[in-house]
């Protein structure tokens, strides 16, 4: 095992070798996460379809079934975190968008509850925990497969690209979202414009397979030292362990590695919590304010703002990364954690009842700004605690149980609680980011970490 800096003595990375890793991870991960997106985006579209459409507790089921996605990540973490460390993290990430792609084409042709009743529900209870495994799979091999790819003083900047494609699942949620809204209205979308929505995610998950088994061709297939780099990260097998003690399992990661284990949970609690309020909660609470104040024009507007702040988030990330590493990954999520700490509770309190286009735009960029501090840097913040043989596992689950507790639970606990004025949510989100700061900041910073140390990257 060896780093990728290491393959060549005295050369330097192909270029075309890096990208191609990029791409390898992130092309898959944007369609998984645009998959999951559209559950989140949709849901208060197509829960007449699945609950009784006279229920006032329609909208807290469905993102109760959104919350479900997450209490399975743990599970989705083992299984595909044990794939990634022993077969490979594209091997892994691949398995992962062909589940994730398979429950977006089973939502698009699922029947409603006027055509089998309660039997609809339990079809979405179904695809929600398949693809809840599936997610909480594709999230470490991705990271690890691009915090592995990148030379020391560039990781940052690698790794960055998955918290790019992440956003990137949001940007094609909300696009799909504006585009229905341009040709149909809120009536048109619950009844069908959903679907059209899961269709277009289930082939774009096909597309990316397909993308995938030619990039892997291409890698294993030339003899230049740039597709022999790539394909050390991209497609071969994970390095046995030297010994069974050093194994990828969760006997090892609880024993040995516990320490990480938990500052990485404590980490994600407040990040996960902000990231889903800022892009699914706060969205839809301005998609509410501007419908009240104006309509359908008014939806129309505020979904179209939204979409050019997730674009502005989008391009934040690879340069919140470079930053990391320049001045460190630790500075990052301090200024994350404090200034969240401060400003959540405005971000959720203005974002229902502020009705200027340009006032909040340049909230939720300002909000974007601050996030990014977090989400640019907390994978490869996560991948540098571990060791290679168990990177994969270590980062998936710790992230995964911070999700499934904090993250996804997020949107269901603030529409559970708003009949208080969201007074309390905003309580909740306020301790979950003063939790994160204090894991913020005492992380370990100005030294080299398991990344840098050699035998640190394994084989993707």
């Amino acid at each position: 095992m060896i780093p990728i800096q290491s393959a060549a003595a005295g050369s330097h990375p192909d270029r075309r070798a890096q990208v191609g890793v990029i791409l390898a991870g992130s092309v898959p991960n944007l369609v998984q996460w645009f998959n999951l997106y559209l559950y989140a985006t949709f849901a208060p579209y197509f829960r007449t379809e699945f609950f009784d459409p006279d229920s006032p507790d329609s909208l807290i089921y469905v993102y109760g079934l959104f919350a479900l996605t997450f209490v399975v990540r743990p599970l989705g973490s083992w299984l595909f975190g044990r794939l990634a460390d022993t077969r490979g993290r594209q091997r892994a990430l691949v398995a992962a968008v062909a589940m994730m792609s398979a429950g977006s084409v089973a939502l698009a042709l699922a029947p409603t509850e006027r055509a089998v009743g309660a039997w609809a529900a339990v079809i979405l209870v179904v695809v929600s925990l398949l693809q809840g495994i599936a997610t909480g799979g594709e999230y470490a091999a991705a990271t690890v497969l691009l915090s592995e790819s990148g030379t020391r003083g560039h990781r940052g900047f690698f790794a960055s690209f998955q918290a790019t494609t992440i956003v990137g699942g949001l940007v094609l949620a909300q696009a799909c979202l504006l585009v229905l809204l341009l040709v149909s209205d809120r009536a048109g979308i619950s009844e069908w414009g959903w679907r059209v929505a899961f269709v277009v995610g289930g082939v774009a998950g096909l597309v990316s397979l397909l993308w995938a088994r030619g990039f892997k061709r291409g890698a294993s297939g030339a003899g230049t030292a740039s597709s022999a780099a790539a394909s050390s990260v991209a497609v071969s097998s994970s390095p046995k362990p030297a010994n069974l003690d050093q194994a990828s399992t969760m006997k090892a990661l609880f024993r040995d590695h516990w320490r990480p284990l938990v500052w990485v949970i404590l980490l994600t609690a407040g990040g996960s919590a902000a990231f889903y309020t800022a892009t699914v909660t706060v969205p839809f609470l301005i998609r509410e304010t501007f419908f009240t104040a104006d309509g359908t024009s008014g939806e129309l507007t505020a979904t179209a703002l939204v979409l050019a702040a997730l674009v502005a988030l989008m391009l934040m990330q690879p340069l919140g990364g470079a930053l990391s590493d320049r001045i460190g990954r630790k500075p990052l999520l301090i200024t994350f954690g404090a200034l969240g700490f401060v400003g959540a509770g405005v971000l959720v309190t203005v974002a229902a009842q502020v009705t200027s286009p340009p006032a909040v735009l340049g909230i939720l960029v300002l909000a974007f700004a601050v996030l990014t501090c977090y989400l640019s840097v907390n994978g490869i913040a996560k991948a540098e605690v571990f060791p290679a043989h168990i990177r994969a596992l270590g980062v998936g689950f710790g992230y995964a149980v911070a999700n499934s507790l904090f993250g996804g639970t997020a949107p269901l606990i603030y529409h559970a609680t708003a009949g208080g004025g969201g007074v309390g949510f905003i309580a909740y989100l306020t301790v979950l980011l003063g939790v994160t700061l204090g894991a913020a900041l005492a992380m370990r910073g100005g030294v080299a970490s398991a990344l840098d140390a050699r035998g640190g990257s394994a084989k993707g």
